[in-house]
């Protein structure tokens, strides 16, 4: 009896034990340090652009994760498309944020469907540094701060700098210099968000300095026949087309353009142009054409970044870069870990939380710009890349004999303007 008594004393104390265990085992487990930073990369991966941001993303992380990833942490890419459309771009920022785990999100390429989404990131408090033209795509960040503070333009120029490049293009270089006294004009561009964004800007400019437009026709991202766009701009005697596609493939217009040998200069937006394959997909009519490309969009290495993240893209891919979206994107995901380093240097408890990290990308101002591509990038208050010489800005490019050649402005122009040959027969 004496030993059944000891027995039971026994099991209780060893009961006792393993629910003393039991209670401390959420200290002893608690969720060890995230090893790894999940950056989800966002965009229309049905097009060339959504692609180029994929890949300039995982090579950035590439080159990260070899030197010793974000504070020792590796850097994981995790991407989905968009698809252009608002409802499976909002599942897909969902699944990316919430299913995920990404701490930070980069892309998205249309205006139109990154305005549509962007209440996502304010609810989750997520930093997104994202590319878009359309000049109302930082307005959440200026109307509510406290809300869309996590909302960065980390890409393409506000749309606005469009209509200065332009405008600086056609009245000091071609009708100054030049003497071309082109001042009817025709306008070609997409029916998009961000083509009203520059309109509202560069229409009143035109306007008050003495041109006229005398055509303006918004097209849809599947048109591909131009013939009766470029007719009417003939008839209504243009002296020169501005161009403002990124939706729609400028390809078929260059062809038709050159086909019926349309003698109207084109200048303007045509990402179809930047792309580095455009001489060949267009069997060389793409001769003549002026488009703007922000510095360092196009395989013309000005500075020594620019070199080695084209060096690194050949090594990777081959060739070029599918779209100018990957310049952009590539020194994205650099400045995210430039924010979160500089966070961790200042002490801060937690340098990944989101409030944190955009108070440190706000610190890449004019004063502090982080070297890129493309030049020097600062933030202005709005969360937009800052313009000008200094700084970034749109460049007047030409193809010309397969190659492209800078025409404007003076500083960083590596040729002059010259008409294809056709247009002087």
């Amino acid at each position: 009896m004496k030993k059944l008594a000891i027995l039971l004393v026994l099991v209780l104390l060893l009961a006792g034990c393993a629910q003393k265990s039991k209670e401390k085992a959420p200290v002893e487990t608690e969720t060890p340090a995230k090893e790894v930073i999940k950056v989800g990369v966002i965009g229309p991966m049905n097009t060339v652009f959504g692609i180029a941001e994929k890949k300039a993303v995982m090579l950035a992380a590439d080159v990260i994760n070899k030197e010793g990833g974000i504070l020792g942490k590796k850097v994981e890419v995790i991407w989905a498309s968009t698809e252009m459309d608002n409802n499976k771009a909002a599942t897909a920022l969902r699944r990316l944020i919430q299913d995920e785990g990404c701490e930070v999100i980069i892309g998205g390429f249309s205006s139109g469907v990154t305005i549509a989404i962007q209440p996502i990131i304010a609810e989750t408090k997520t930093i997104w540094l994202a590319d878009g033209a359309a000049p109302s795509l930082t307005d959440c960040v200026v109307n509510r701060y406290e809300e869309y503070k996590y909302f960065f333009r980390a890409g393409t120029l506000n749309g606005t700098t469009f209509a200065y490049d332009i405008f600086d293009a056609l009245h000091n270089y071609f009708n100054g210099e030049l003497g071309k006294n082109w001042t009817r004009i025709g306008i070609i561009r997409d029916n998009a968000k961000w083509t009203v964004g520059v309109m509202n800007v560069l229409r009143p400019m035109l306007e008050e300095h003495g041109y006229k437009i005398v055509m303006e026709e918004a097209v849809s991202k599947e048109t591909e026949d131009f013939s009766s766009v470029l007719l009417k701009a003939k008839n209504k005697n243009a002296d020169i087309i501005i161009t403002l596609l990124a939706h729609t493939n400028g390809i078929p217009l260059v062809k038709q353009w050159a086909d019926m040998k349309i003698k109207i200069p084109l200048l303007g937006h045509d990402l179809s142009a930047i792309n580095p394959n455009a001489w060949n997909s267009s069997d060389g009519k793409i001769d003549g054409e002026m488009f703007i490309a922000t510095g360092g969009a196009i395989p013309i290495p000005l500075n020594d970044r620019a070199e080695r993240f084209l060096k690194l893209w050949r090594e990777k891919y081959g060739g070029y870069p599918d779209a100018n979206t990957a310049y952009d994107m590539f020194d994205a995901l650099f400045m995210y870990k430039w924010a979160v380093e500089q966070a961790a240097k200042a002490g801060e408890s937690d340098p990944f939380n989101s409030s944190v990290v955009v108070k440190y990308l706000e610190k890449i101002n004019a004063t502090n710009p982080f070297k890129t591509v493309r030049g020097n990038f600062a933030f202005t208050k709005r969360h937009d890349p800052l313009w000008g010489d200094e700084y970034i800005r749109n460049w007047i490019c030409q193809w010309q004999d397969g190659k492209i050649v800078i025409i404007w402005p003076k500083v960083v122009a590596t040729g002059n303007y010259r008409p294809p040959s056709w247009m002087s027969e």
